[in-house]
């Protein structure tokens, strides 16, 4: 059975992916990550710069940059997790979050990727310092439906420590995270995996448990 594929658009910043796949591979999930974004913040995390290779496996996880992969290759997994960041590339995914931040250069960027990368993506705002643009203001100007809302994470100096100590270290501990930082990575974790909250939470406290990846 071919594996579940999964992408993240717009803010390049790879630590809410890195938690999704983290608690997926915890649970004995097989995991591949692509990152075909920008930045490659995500791959360079975890590479550590040790050579030029694309790929490094890490317990459950496989990570990669700048692939194209088969149908053969998914086989191999039960998850395989795009991250795009503001790449426009078109891929057709069975599931599709957005990340977007609430300053106008970031909304831009993430309208310009077209109706075809946010259609049917589900929308999650992150690092919210202020109420001077309302979250439905922003669904309004990326043309998204206000049902596909996940929520927003408040800009928290526990996630920033988080994402700098994950770009040294290769891993961070999801424990360390703030609880609505946790709440969302749950929620995309349940959608994942189409399981009930109870059996989310099982999934997530056995991540919270792991210190080597």
């Amino acid at each position: 059975m071919a594996a579940k594929t999964i992408s993240f658009r717009g803010k390049e910043k790879g630590d809410f992916v890195y938690y999704v796949a983290k608690t997926l591979a915890c649970n004995n999930f097989k995991v591949a990550i692509i990152d075909n974004s920008y930045s490659k913040d995500l791959f360079e995390s975890v590479h550590q710069y040790a050579d030029r290779d694309n790929y490094r496996e890490k317990e459950n996880m496989l990570y990669l940059r700048d692939v194209e992969v088969d149908d053969e290759f998914n086989e191999k997994f039960d998850y395989v997790i795009y991250y795009f960041g503001f790449n426009d590339e078109a891929i057709p995914c069975d599931l599709s979050f957005v990340m977007c931040d609430y300053t106008m250069v970031c909304i831009h960027q993430v309208a310009a990727l077209g109706d075809e990368a946010v259609e049917g993506a589900y929308l999650i705002m992150r690092d919210k310092v202020s109420n001077k643009i309302p979250e439905k203001s922003v669904l309004i100007m990326l043309g998204m439906d206000v049902e596909h809302l996940l929520g927003y994470i408040p800009l928290s100096e526990r996630d920033e420590a988080a994402y700098v100590n994950f770009n040294y270290n290769g891993r961070q501990r999801i424990k360390d995270l703030s609880p609505d930082m946790q709440y969302s990575v749950m929620t995309a974790v349940a959608m994942a995996t189409d399981t009930d909250v109870a059996t989310v939470k099982k999934y997530y406290a056995k991540a919270k448990r792991n210190k080597r990846i």
